[in-house]
């Protein structure tokens, strides 16, 4: 369950808990003060007819005495007034020798139940020239407050369901607008920083903790723009040293032309047609020593990203035509085959010439005693994985495929993680795959791999033509 949802339950039941309280003791105290009001009554009304029936007893006899209990009786509503004497006595729900216990004129509250009725009774004792004539038994019905009892009970009710639906309500509001609305910008900000978009920095208006977690997600995403940057660079750096062994040895041959005919021409050695070829094959080998070092050095130059238009078909070729020297080394031959027409996409050209740099050294080195690596380009329909959108997309797939010694299964979940590495020490920094994959997905694209021990890997690297 979300937050907003157990705030708002934790706020109602408090809301219901608090208001259940307070209504059980306002029914308490109420029928406290029902209680007390009619116990008072009731002695009352008790004290002043055993004092005024003794007295007409004492004059009159106990038929007049009698006839006014009754005619007062007559003319009470609400309390029901009856002599008890000695026979009568007999049939209370109380004990007569508590009742012959008690001192005259001072009242006996009880409170009855019969045939599912609640009665409240009150006996005065009523003597006549010190002998306990009988009693005097005032009755009422709890009516009245079994009726206000249901009433504070239906009000607290309707209180209570009132409250609930305004609390449950505005803390949802509430909630939803200053804690709901920007958790789900900082968790989409959160699940695009795990997908390598440092990008859109979020901007929260209110001032409290949750701007401040904002502020500090910003800035550490332009620590990882910098951080990732110098990975990258690292990753190039550490290409290029690779590379270096089988550039000296393109460059050897060249050098050897140009040193060997240069020679001839200075001793003299040569008719000047000679020379003359000698100095064209001089500027045919330092143009295509010129062309290995520009390469070279374009590779390795740290550049500001500047995403346009590329065929990555060109892009590939001139990748293949700087990794052959290292390619020759090993004994692998680099296939380039297109069946795209159009292969051009919207890349940054350094950084993809990187992700082909980075996959064809992979398959170079899966393959240690040699073989063919093929990178093929073609036009497809694929759907993207959950974390890039899930969506259909129209892409240009580019496949690098060796031959070589595939991967275990108990590594595929690890390949694009920073520092993961199965090769020898000095083999590798564990860094390129995923510099590669963080490439990839800011370019809008993902990689798949489908790989067999002993028969080699595929790397496909999607790249929607359309970018969203």
């Amino acid at each position: 369950m979300k937050i907003i949802p157990k705030l708002t339950l934790a706020l109602v039941a408090g809301t219901c808990l608090v208001l259940g309280v307070n209504g059980f003791l306002r029914v308490k105290r109420e029928r406290g003060y029902f209680e007390a009001d009619r116990s008072r009554d009731h002695a009352m009304i008790g004290r002043s007819l055993e004092t005024a029936a003794a007295a007409v007893w004492k004059s009159d006899g106990r038929t007049a005495a009698l006839a006014a209990i009754d005619e007062v009786s007559r003319h009470s509503s609400t309390v029901h007034i009856r002599w008890v004497g000695a026979e009568e006595r007999r049939t209370l729900p109380l004990d007569p020798a508590v009742v012959e216990a008690t001192p005259a004129g001072e009242p006996i509250t009880r409170l009855t139940h019969e045939a599912g009725a609640a009665t409240w009774t009150t006996l005065v004792p009523l003597d006549v020239g010190g002998v306990r004539q009988g009693a005097i038994e005032l009755s009422e019905p709890t009516i009245r407050e079994q009726h206000f009892v249901r009433s504070a009970i239906v009000d607290t009710a309707l209180m209570t369901g009132a409250l609930v639906v305004v609390s449950a309500l505005l803390s949802f509001l509430m909630g939803q607008w200053l804690v709901g609305s920007r958790v789900r910008v900082l968790s989409e900000k959160a699940r695009r920083i795990g997908l390598g978009d440092f990008t859109g920095p979020v901007l929260l208006r209110q001032h409290d903790e949750l701007t401040d977690l904002a502020q500090e997600v910003n800035s550490m995403c332009d620590r990882l723009v910098t951080t990732v940057e110098q990975l990258r660079h690292a990753d190039r750096l550490a290409t290029i040293g690779k590379l270096a062994s089988g550039v000296a040895h393109e460059l050897g041959t060249p050098l050897n032309v140009v040193g060997a005919r240069a020679k001839m021409i200075a001793e003299g050695e040569t008719t000047p047609d000679e020379a003359k070829d000698y100095a064209r094959v001089v500027v045919s080998a330092t143009d295509r020593m010129t062309k290995i070092i520009r390469q070279l050095l374009q590779f390795a130059r740290r550049g500001a990203v500047d995403k346009a238009r590329r065929d990555l078909r060109e892009l590939a070729r001139d990748t293949l035509e700087l990794l052959r020297p290292l390619a020759d080394k090993r004994t692998v031959a680099l296939e380039l085959a297109s069946e795209a027409a159009d292969a051009s996409v919207n890349v940054d050209a350094g950084q993809m010439q990187q992700v082909l740099t980075n996959l064809t050294m992979n398959a170079i080195q899966a393959m240690p005693r040699g073989g063919t690596v093929e990178v093929r380009l073609r036009r497809e329909t694929a759907r993207a994985p959950t974390e890039a959108g899930g969506a259909d997309a129209e892409c240009l797939c580019v496949e690098v495929k060796d031959h070589g010694e595939g991967i275990a299964k108990e590594n595929m979940s690890h390949l694009f993680e920073p520092f993961f590495t199965t090769k020898e020490v000095g083999e590798g920094t564990g860094l390129g795959l995923a510099v590669t994959y963080g490439i990839v997905r800011e370019h809008g694209g993902w990689i798949t791999v489908d790989s067999e021990v002993g028969r080699g890997s595929t790397f496909s690297v999607y790249l929607p033509t359309v970018t969203a």
